[in-house]
């Protein structure tokens, strides 16, 4: 049966359960039975999504502190090291209060972090605002687009790959 939850003030239907924490609980339990279902000689690795639709969030977060909650639920749970995640970033949040609760993660010292700061709406200085902020709360992370480049036209491959070059240089 489908349930009705409220998650950061948004109604969501869910099959997981009622409470945000119930929530949370299925998705990570499920997160670590998957983790644990991959060979030993292939890296594990998460790509945090807030779900799109032609390139548009379904609910815009209010911060990354869903992120975070999840970050620090995979890297508790997981049974195996966590080898990279790749986080959204909305084009729009080149602020400090986005990127904060991620300061709470405890991020496991071998762990690869990818941020999605490149849009190519707003190219270079777009992501250098937002690498600007990102920095305060993140360190030692790498580069990418908001949700990769699947959805996206495949013209716009070649200048994202030139994007992510300009970026990683000037950082």
């Amino acid at each position: 049966m489908l349930e009705k939850a409220q998650i950061r003030g948004y109604e969501i239907t869910s099959w997981f359960g009622d409470t945000h924490e119930e929530i949370l609980d299925g998705v990570l339990e499920r997160a670590a039975r998957q983790a644990a279902a991959v060979p030993a000689d292939v890296e594990v690795g998460y790509h945090l999504c807030y779900g799109d639709v032609e390139e548009s969030h379904f609910v815009q977060p209010a911060d990354s502190g869903m992120l975070a909650e999840v970050l620090s639920g995979l890297f508790s749970r997981s049974p195996r090291h966590v080898t990279w995640v790749h986080l959204p970033v909305p084009i729009e949040r080149d602020d400090e209060a986005y990127f904060a609760p991620l300061e709470s993660v405890e991020w496991p010292a071998s762990t690869e972090v990818y941020l999605g700061l490149l849009h190519h709406e707003d190219g270079v200085d777009g992501a250098l605002r937002r690498a600007a902020s990102a920095s305060k709360y993140v360190a030692g992370y790498g580069v990418a687009t908001e949700c990769g480049f699947g959805r996206g036209p495949s013209e716009r491959t070649v200048t994202l790959l030139k994007l992510h070059e300009q970026v990683a240089a000037a950082l």
